[in-house]
C-alpha cells in the first residue's frame, strides 16, 4: 500500500510543480476535510457519507473552503472505490485521492455500487488532457495534437493549446480526447 502512495505521488509531482514552484508552504494552511470531500462527491452524483471517506494523506489548500471537483471514481479493492479530486481553482490545492469504503448493505443492494467497476468522469475532457483537434474543410483534413486548456463536455466549445503552448485554438468536444476545430 505504501508503494502505491509513493507511485501516485511521483505521478502527480510533475503536474503539481507549476502550482507550488512560486508558493511558500505557509500558503497552504487550510486542511481539506472529509466533510468537504463528501459534499463534492454528492454534488457529482456519488452518494456517500462522511464515515465512508478516507483521506490517504493530509490535503492542504490555500483557501478555507475550496470548491472541489470529482475527476474520477473507480472500483479499487474489494468494497472500496478510489476517487480523484481537484480544486476547481487549480492553484488552491494539488490533486488528491480518497478512498470510499462501501458498507456491506450498499455493496449488496445498490445498483450504483455494483456498476462502479466502470469509471465515472465528471467531464469528457479536463484541463491538461492531451487531445486531437481536427480541422475539416471541403475535402481537406488537418489534425493537430493539442492540450486542453479548459474542461468540457460533448458539444461544448473549449480552448486548447498546441503542445508547446505557443498557439491557442477553439474546438468543439466530440468525445474524450477528440475535438472539432472552429475556423
Amino acid at each position: 500500500m505504501n508503494i502505491r502512495r509513493v507511485l501516485n505521488t511521483l505521478v502527480l509531482l510533475p503536474l503539481a510543480w507549476p502550482l507550488v514552484a512560486g508558493a511558500d508552504a505557509r500558503d497552504y494552511r487550510f486542511v481539506v476535510s472529509p466533510e468537504q470531500v463528501t459534499r463534492a462527491m454528492r454534488a457529482s452524483g456519488v452518494p456517500v457519507s462522511v464515515e465512508q471517506i478516507e483521506l490517504l494523506s493530509s490535503v492542504r489548500s490555500r483557501q478555507a473552503e475550496p470548491s472541489l471537483r470529482v475527476v474520477t471514481v473507480r472500483q479499487w479493492q474489494g468494497n472500496t472505490r478510489k476517487a480523484e479530486l481537484r480544486c476547481t481553482n487549480g492553484a488552491a490545492c494539488l490533486p488528491f485521492y480518497v478512498l470510499v469504503r462501501n458498507s456491506d448493505a450498499e455493496a449488496q443492494n445498490s445498483p450504483r455500487a455494483q456498476s462502479n467497476s466502470a469509471e465515472i468522469r465528471a467531464h469528457d475532457v479536463h484541463v491538461g488532457d492531451p487531445a486531437v483537434l481536427i480541422f475539416e474543410r471541403d475535402q481537406s483534413r488537418i489534425t493537430i495534437r493539442v492540450v486542453c486548456v479548459q474542461a468540457g463536455d460533448r458539444g461544448q466549445k473549449i480552448r486548447v493549446a498546441s503542445r508547446d503552448r505557443k498557439k491557442f485554438y477553439e474546438g468543439e468536444v466530440l468525445q474524450s480526447g477528440l475535438l472539432r476545430g472552429t475556423l
